[in-house]
């Protein structure tokens, strides 16, 4: 996710307060910033212990409870490598996931040259967290999914050309993420032209109704992918983000195709329960 996209963020926050993506988009709080003292001769990589109990497929409490009572849940282990272009000489990268403060740091790393590495202990249920690397509007924040094997990132400053591949979940996800990155993008291309002084009340009306448009079309490719990965973790985790933006015949549609191993789980019963109130 590049600069652009951060400040879309921004952007959509303060005008339009659409995104479920809460796991997205957040601002970083202290603790994912960098240290004080960053610039070194020789960066050497320093870590802290990453949580290994508090992680589920999304950031609903109902999911976490699940996962962490249920015996076929287990801890297993993951690494992530990747390359990071374009970044200061001893720069950090954190590994960050949501909290009640917004994203938060569990792990974090200084660069060596443009490599880095993550290594730790997770439930075996893909869990989104962010890698955040830079600073002011050259900070870039790229999603990942934590999960059992190894992943492969690789992160350029101020290009919306990274990629996270190598475990399947990351792999599903990928071309997801590509297309919703492209949406945001031009949503804030046609923000930033709508709020310029010298536009006419028409004008600005005419980027809003273009810009409800794109927001549409971003919940109608979500839906459709979600629908059609509903049977993996990718799936489920846009599902459970996102049902409040799909209709009721959308949700109805989606938790007719939950396959069994996801059915018991407390946030399919949550969703029902909330789509069954719009009736």
């Amino acid at each position: 996710m590049n600069k652009f996209t951060l400040l879309l963020i921004s952007f959509l926050y303060s005008l339009f307060s659409i995104l479920c993506f809460a796991q997205t988009r957040k601002p970083v709080t202290a603790a994912a910033k960098k240290p004080a003292t960053t610039t070194v001769k020789k960066p050497v990589a320093t870590t802290k212990a990453a949580p290994t109990k508090k992680v589920t497929t999304t950031n609903n409490p109902k999911i976490v409870k699940a996962v962490q009572s249920n015996p076929q849940y287990k801890e297993v282990s993951y690494t992530l490598r990747g390359k990071a272009h374009g970044f200061e000489e001893g720069e950090w990268i954190s590994l960050c996931a949501p909290g009640n403060n917004g994203l938060e740091a569990t792990d974090s790393v200084q660069l060596q040259g443009e490599d880095f590495t993550f290594k730790g202990r997770t439930l075996n249920v893909p869990y989104m967290k962010y890698l955040v690397v830079g600073k002011g509007v050259h900070k870039t924040l790229v999603e990942v999914f934590i999960e059992e094997g190894n992943i492969t990132a690789d992160i350029t400053a101020d290009k919306r050309i990274d990629q996270v591949r190598g475990t399947v979940t990351n792999n599903i996800y990928m071309p997801y993420r590509d297309s919703i990155n492209t949406i945001y993008t031009q949503i804030y291309d046609a923000t930033r032209e709508s709020m310029r002084m010298s536009n006419s009340a028409d004008v600005r009306e005419a980027y809003k109704l273009g810009i409800d448009s794109l927001h549409n079309q971003m919940v109608q490719y979500t839906y459709t992918f979600a629908r059609k990965n509903i049977n993996n973790w990718a799936g489920l985790y846009l599902f459970a983000e996102y049902h409040k933006r799909f209709t009721v015949a959308q949700n109805k549609a989606i938790l007719a195709a939950v396959p069994k191993k996801y059915a018991t789980l407390p946030i399919i019963a949550e969703i029902r329960k909330y789509n069954n109130s719009r009736k």
